[in-house]
């Protein structure tokens, strides 16, 4: 979800208007309904590719969703898969006693929760906000409170799996939160979820269990990197190094996922370099608070870092690799070339 549109000037205003009339019908181009059961009607604030593949997995569930986001046409792809859409989060509000955001940042959680188009305002006494995005676990203890101090429940609940667990129901969730909220969202997280983990009662529990899972997911990423990156230099055919590291035991999961974007030259993102920037640098920035050393974490953000700054941010994160190019002088595998099989 792009970030919350700047502050209004003439233009702005029209482009608001626009964006208003284009998302806030139903599929059928009616106003939103209120025909069905409030326990049975979710929000989904955030519709990239994971908060879309909630959204299609609460569709599958039976649930009426109503999702919203920055870009018009990912609210009208929901819409053409029996989705409804809102304007804005406040809109949102207005329809939903409970809500699931999926942005990407926590700049992002901060404005449509609490923005002047913020769905905290209108969401009524009671409702539960599902927090899904990373972000530092101090940030979601004290979204946690804010939303409390206005009537409002909340689960620090963090996802991990990518898009194709979201659009199958599979993602991993590990949520903290009052047993309340849990009990309020248990229909939610069981459509959204193939595995959930309830790692405590305080908001922040929650993200805690993310960051140290950001941490690994990087330094792995990084690391098959780094080690493809080796093997292509040392002159190993690199298809013969995905088949002989894949059944022996320097394997590891992202080896296995990440590696055949690099054999495919396919860089397309399914999670971006830019987004492993922002998740170490929550690692290293939580750490440093703790005063807790984190050399490999450190390493892996610094090759990510000058990924970024080489221009590849948007790229998928495999595109990690692409730095020893340059560094080293290795030939990567091309679009439409395969490797030796």
């Amino acid at each position: 979800m792009t970030r919350t549109r700047p502050n209004p000037d003439t233009s702005g205003q029209r482009r608001r208007r626009r964006h208003n009339e284009d998302v806030g019908k139903t599929r059928q181009g009616e106003e939103m309904s209120e025909d069905v059961a409030p326990a049975r009607v979710a929000g989904v604030i955030g519709l990239g590719s994971m908060g879309m593949g909630v959204a299609l997995s609460l569709l599958r569930a039976g649930f009426r969703v109503i999702g919203c986001d920055g870009e018009a046409a990912k609210c009208m792809s929901l819409v053409t898969h029996g989705g409804e859409a809102a304007g804005s989060p406040a809109e949102l509000g207005r329809h939903v006693e409970r809500v699931i955001v999926l942005v990407a940042t926590a700049d992002q959680v901060e404005q449509v929760l609490f923005g002047p188009d913020g769905i905290a305002a209108t969401l009524p006494k009671g409702a539960i906000v599902v927090q899904s995005a990373t972000v530092p676990a101090s940030f979601a203890a004290d979204v946690g409170r804010r939303l409390a101090a206005l009537g409002l429940l909340m689960l620090d609940a963090p996802v991990s799996g990518g898009p194709v667990k979201a659009a199958e129901g599979r993602m991993t969730i590990m949520a903290s939160g009052p047993d309340e909220a849990f009990e309020r969202a248990e229909d939610l997280l069981a459509a959204a979820s193939g595995t959930l983990h309830r790692v405590g009662a305080e908001h922040g529990q929650g993200s805690v269990v993310k960051t140290i899972n950001q941490l690994l997911a990087g330094v792995h990423i990084a690391a098959s990197a780094e080690a493809m990156a080796f093997g292509i230099r040392a002159g190993v055919d690199p298809q013969r190094i995905y088949d002989v590291i894949t059944s022996s035991a320097g394997n590891s999961w992202m080896f296995e996922n990440r590696v055949p974007h690099i054999l495919n030259g396919d860089y397309s993102p399914h999670s971006a370099v830019d987004i492993f920037v922002k998740d170490l640098g929550i690692v290293t920035d939580s750490a440093r608070r703790m005063t807790f050393p984190t050399p490999l974490a450190s390493t892996a953000l610094q090759m990510f870092t000058m990924a970024a700054s080489a221009g590849l941010g948007r790229e998928d994160d495999a595109a990690v690799i692409k730095i020893f190019e340059r560094l080293a002088g290795i030939t990567l595998p091309k679009a439409g070339n395969p490797t030796e099989g």
